[in-house]
Formats: C-alpha cells, structure tokens, sequence
C-alpha cells in the first residue's frame, strides 16, 4: 500500500519568501519552493554522474538508475551503499562490473529536466527493442479504474503547493503501490524503478500513472521497468509513441475528469478494444 503522506515530503519541499501580486495588490508571504540538490555517484571507486535530484528515497532512486542503465539487475547486485547527504555523494560497488562498460558512459552531468546525459539521448537505434518489447496480453483496464488512479495520485500531489514536482506512482488491479516525488520526472520514475527492486514486486502485470510529458525517453524507462500500461494527463511526444508502439505499452495521456486519449495498444482497455 502506498506509504503515509506525513512525511511524504520531507526534504524535497522548503519554505521560501517572495512578494507575491494578486487582486491589483502586492503582499510579503513564504511559499514552497521544490528542493534541488547536486547528487554525485560513485561506481567502483570512479565518479559515474552527477544528478540533480530532489533529495528523497535516494537508495531506491540509485537502484532504479542503475537498473535502467543496464548496469545492475537486482539491488543484490551491490555490494556496498554508501549515501553521505552532506557531501552530496553516493558510494556504490558492484562486483563484477568490468571497466569497459564503465567506460562506455564516460562521467555525466544529468539535470533534473533531461534524461541521460551523453548526446543523442535515447534514439531509435540505442535500445534493444526486441529485448524490451512487453507482452500485450489483455489488461482488461476499465475508464473508471483510469480515474480512480489518477483521483488517487492527484490527491497526493495536492499536498504539496509547489507546482515543482512531477509524480509516479505504480499500481496493481486493487490498489496503488508506491507514489514518489522529484523535480525531474526521469528520476521520480528511477525511484520507482527502485523502490520494485528493493521489494522484489512483478512490474508485468502493474501500470504507472505519470505526471509528465510522455517523452522518448519516459517510454524506454517503462519499457526497462518491464510494466504494459503508462497513464499521463500530460502529452505525448511522435517518438515517444513509436517506441511505445514497438515495445508493446499501453500509452494513455491527457487523462482529465471527462476525456482521455488513448495513443497505443488499446487491446488492454477494455471499453476501447471495440473501436475501429
């Protein structure tokens, strides 16, 4: 079950003052303001990347990122975990891992608004299609269950003031999962990622509802997790929706309270599997 939201936002939120203009009349106020933090990873003794994240289920935000590049399956694959907050740093070693394929990435700087940070991002040629394509088995995914979801997540979102955070949360037939938070959606979806390592969830069967543009890249990060339905109110991108299309995924975006669209795969949605 998705965790309590009493400390659902503990260091990824600080009170800031402005002057804020409102009804022809200025007024002196403090106001949430998003968190964002340089965070540098070590692998095996090397500087790997520096992020900027928002500073939050850090170890499931690590497990998720290497997973999603490849160079971890499991979280047992570490060895060692170190998070050290005040210096910005995160220490990891995985065995095992030879230095050619740390050497394919070079080190990085990722800002919280752009996927990965070599150029060419995620490209038609840069992934392995076949190796991510999802089983497009009916999902038998209700409009009301699509509400429901996204009733549940906004009322998580509601919580914060900022307008700074994007949203991913992952949920099961019955219920949501997990919610987290970040100022970058790749990393809210890293953290996700994680957080399905660390406890060891199936993600075949699950759905993400999402916050952010449904971009390239958002669909390779749920084409890696392994999970057949990605839900948005935001837009898609033409790239996004051709990878979408040739990984098996559900593409559902611009959810409101009365509309919907539904981009790829309609066969999981049980009320659109008659549409021609």
């Amino acid at each position: 079950m998705v965790q309590s939201a009493d400390h659902l936002f503990d260091n990824a939120i600080r009170m800031f003052p402005r002057h804020h203009y409102t009804h022809g009349h200025w007024r002196q106020e403090t106001a949430e303001v998003v968190v964002e933090e340089a965070l540098t990873l070590f692998v095996n003794g090397r500087e790997f990347v520096t992020m900027v994240v928002t500073p939050t289920d850090i170890h499931e935000l690590i497990i998720g990122f290497l997973a999603a590049e490849g160079l971890i399956q499991n979280d047992s694959d570490l060895s060692v975990f170190q998070y050290h907050s005040e210096e910005g740093q995160v220490w990891v070693r995985i065995p095992g891992l030879k230095p050619e394929r740390l050497n394919q990435f070079g080190k990085r700087y990722l800002s919280a608004c752009c996927g990965r940070g070599r150029p060419g991002l995620y490209f038609m040629d840069d992934v392995d299609l076949q190796v991510l394509r999802i089983s497009t088995f009916p999902y038998d995914l209700s409009v009301d269950r699509i509400r429901q979801l996204f009733q549940i997540l906004s009322r998580h979102t509601r919580q914060q003031h900022s307008g700074g955070l994007h949203a991913a949360g992952i949920a099961d037939r019955l219920q949501m999962l997990a919610v987290r938070f970040d100022a970058g959606r790749h990393n809210a979806l890293d953290k996700l990622y994680g957080h399905t390592l660390l406890h060891h969830m199936s993600r075949d069967d699950k759905v993400i509802i999402f916050s952010g543009r449904l971009s390239a890249e958002v669909i390779v990060k749920t084409g890696r997790m392994g999970v057949p339905v990605l839900i948005s109110n935001a837009a898609p991108t033409t790239m996004g929706l051709d990878l979408a299309d040739q990984l098996g995924i559900t593409v559902v975006g611009f959810v409101r309270n009365n509309e919907m669209s539904v981009y790829t795969h309609r066969e999981r949605l049980a009320s659109a599997q008659d549409l021609h």
